[in-house]
């Protein structure tokens, strides 16, 4: 199920999306488009162009048993030049957890060099029912959305672009053929086209949401303040956290901490994932290459 993953405080980080970036020449290039156009191209599931400002000229989507990746090439807002040792951007995206050591993707990551982690998405898994989590906020964040198409399937969005966090069922959502329950959380992160090589000194700086636990166990104090028993019984039931005043927001929390119920996630953990995500794919030796 995991390409690399670091198990800490009953959390499963792995990384789930991965976009790499470098520079090449078209004679570079050309070496690459040559092999799918023949001796891969049974999988290519479809290769486009493209003249919108935002997206490359050359786009290949890739189909192999273990899944799919895209990788595209001369990003339409970038200069031509008649020069043929003139360099590209080529950009590839590919969910290391499906693919690993897949042997095309490899080549690619091989044929090319001075790779840069351009984003990545971050899933972290706990093996708790959905309905089970309170909180859903991301420091003052107040733009969440949440989609549910009835009981625990059910999928909350945190915020947009950079930092942008979704949870959702993650045994529901692929079918996963396993005991109990696996709720993901998946942040998108964008870098400053970190290079890999520089990644050693990488330091995780994103923003975890604050979520509980709901298994508050309630105690003779809490029947003092009947409007605070009102609200904590009505959020444990399904009332949204995110509705509360601040004021509320705040005293629940805090009930919910004093009995350790908030999910623990850790930045360094983090930094150590990408690490050894970036070792297995360009540190290894390249006996993975064998054909």
């Amino acid at each position: 199920m995991y390409f690399v993953d670091i198990k800490k405080e009953n959390v499963t980080y792995s990384i789930d999306m991965l976009r790499l970036t470098t520079r090449c020449t078209y004679n570079n290039f050309t070496e690459l488009e040559f092999r799918f156009d023949t001796i891969w191209q049974d999988y290519v599931k479809l290769k486009y162009n493209s003249t919108r400002i935002t997206d490359f000229s050359i786009n290949y989507n890739i189909e192999v048993e273990e899944g799919s990746f895209w990788f595209g090439f001369l990003h339409n807002s970038e200069k031509r030049s008649q020069n043929e040792n003139s360099q590209y951007n080529f950009t590839i995206e590919f969910n290391p957890n499906k693919l690993q050591f897949n042997k095309i993707l490899l080549h690619i990551l091989y044929l090319f060099s001075d790779w840069s982690i351009k984003s990545y998405d971050l899933a972290m898994d706990i093996p708790v029912n959905i309905l089970n989590i309170v909180g859903y906020e991301k420091g003052r964040c107040r733009d969440i959305r949440v989609i549910s198409s009835g009981f625990d399937n059910k999928t909350i969005y945190i915020g947009k672009s950079n930092n942008r966090i979704k949870i959702y069922n993650k045994k529901l959502e692929s079918n996963l053929d396993i005991a109990g329950y696996l709720t993901r959380i998946e942040i998108s992160k964008q870098l400053e086209d970190l290079k890999v090589k520089n990644v050693y000194n990488y330091v995780y700086d994103g923003i975890f949401p604050d979520l509980y636990l709901n298994e508050y166990l309630y105690s003779f104090k809490d029947y003092e303040d009947k409007t605070l028993f009102a609200v904590l019984y009505a959020v444990q039931n399904g009332f949204p956290f995110t509705d509360l005043t601040r004021r509320y927001k705040e005293k629940i929390k805090e009930l919910y901490e004093t009995q350790g119920l908030k999910i623990k996630f850790d930045n360094k953990v983090v930094g150590d994932l990408l690490r050894k995500v970036m070792y297995k794919y360009f540190v290894q030796p390249e006996s993975n290459l064998n054909w």
